[in-house]
């Protein structure tokens, strides 16, 4: 597995409705594994690798290309201060830390600036800049990150995690058993309307989320301990036969499997049965510390973990059908 792509993607300027950048990189990677890239709009890329099987079954396997940040919502006179408005939930501890350094992306390029917090609200904070702002321009955390230890530390890992997956896959996943299409959605940290378009314009029989979450000592949810599977949060409810069978997945496989359990927040899940999917829809997630902050921390061995996880599931049709199986009413 080889990190040095996830840094890469931790080097890049994405904010929900501004993606470009991540989702270039997906387009060009998955075209130089001898794919065909599907765009939809400003919504969604996706890849499909055809399975060595018929008839075919497809996982749908998605991530979110955004990580959270700021929009300027008005300029002062002399273009260089400025109030920005929060897109997802971007925070520092501003109890140790009164500024914060930050990126800018301005239509004449990037440049650096300084933020405060705003009395107006937890939602605002003051910019200053060594360039012109202007209404809409997006701010982020500097990129950073380096792997040491048995552990990834960087910028926006929420969800460059799951891009790297993606990525990773593409190289990885020659003949699967199954149909795979490799998603990328925009703005999941921001009203998920990547996740509800891509929902209604691909078809599939299981979906998989790939995305960030939060190491919870309460709940046993560590970093090292493997994949996390979301058995409830705001976006999806995963009952006790799906749950049965990951287990038993986990257990066969020898590949760690942690669960978390929550009724806050939530991933692109929620867009699949809103937009009438009838796939059974689970998330699998990597634990992180600082999530949204300006540097998150995630274990390696969870990353390799879940991709272990993928291409298992990916190679195998009758781990897939049991999923699907168990994702529905009595017998059908």
């Amino acid at each position: 597995m080889d990190l040095s792509f996830l840094l890469d993607l931790c080097r890049l300027h994405s904010t929900p409705g501004d993606e470009d950048e991540v989702a270039g990189f997906l387009l060009r990677c998955w075209r130089r594994h001898g794919l065909l890239p599907e765009v939809y709009g400003r919504y969604a890329v996706t890849a499909r690798i055809p399975g060595a099987l018929s008839p075919p079954l497809t996982i749908l396997v998605c991530a979110h290309m955004d990580s959270p940040g700021y929009v300027v919502q008005s300029v002062r006179r002399n273009r260089r201060q400025a109030v920005a408005v929060a897109l997802g939930g971007a925070a520092w501890d501003v109890e140790t830390q009164a500024t914060q350094a930050a990126i800018v992306k301005t239509a004449s390029g990037c440049g650096p600036c300084v933020l405060r917090p705003s009395a107006t609200g937890r939602q605002a904070v003051h910019v200053t800049a060594d360039l012109d702002l202007a209404r809409g321009d997006r701010l982020c955390f500097p990129p950073q990150g380096r792997v040491r230890g048995g552990r990834v530390q960087a910028s926006f890992l929420d969800n460059r995690l799951g891009c790297f997956l993606l990525a990773h896959l593409a190289g990885v996943l020659r003949s699967p058993a199954v149909d795979v299409v490799l998603a990328a959605t925009a703005s999941e940290e921001f009203g998920g309307f990547g996740a509800a378009v891509l929902a209604a314009r691909v078809q599939a029989d299981l979906v998989i989320c790939l995305d960030a979450t939060y190491a919870d000592q309460a709940q046993g949810v560590r970093l090292g301990g493997g994949p996390v599977a979301t058995l409830s949060d705001a976006s999806v409810l995963v009952g006790r036969r799906v749950w049965n069978v990951l287990e038993r997945l986990s257990l066969a496989w020898g590949l760690p499997l942690q669960a978390e359990i929550y009724n806050y927040s939530g991933t692109d899940a929620r867009a699949f049965p809103a937009q009438g999917s009838l796939a059974p829809v689970l998330p699998l997630l990597v634990a992180t510390e600082g999530n949204h902050t300006p540097l998150e921390t995630a274990g390696v061995g969870d990353l390799e973990a879940l991709a272990a996880w993928l291409t298992r599931l990916g190679g195998d049709r009758a781990a897939v059908a049991e999923l699907i199986a168990a994702g529905v009413f009595g017998e059908a």
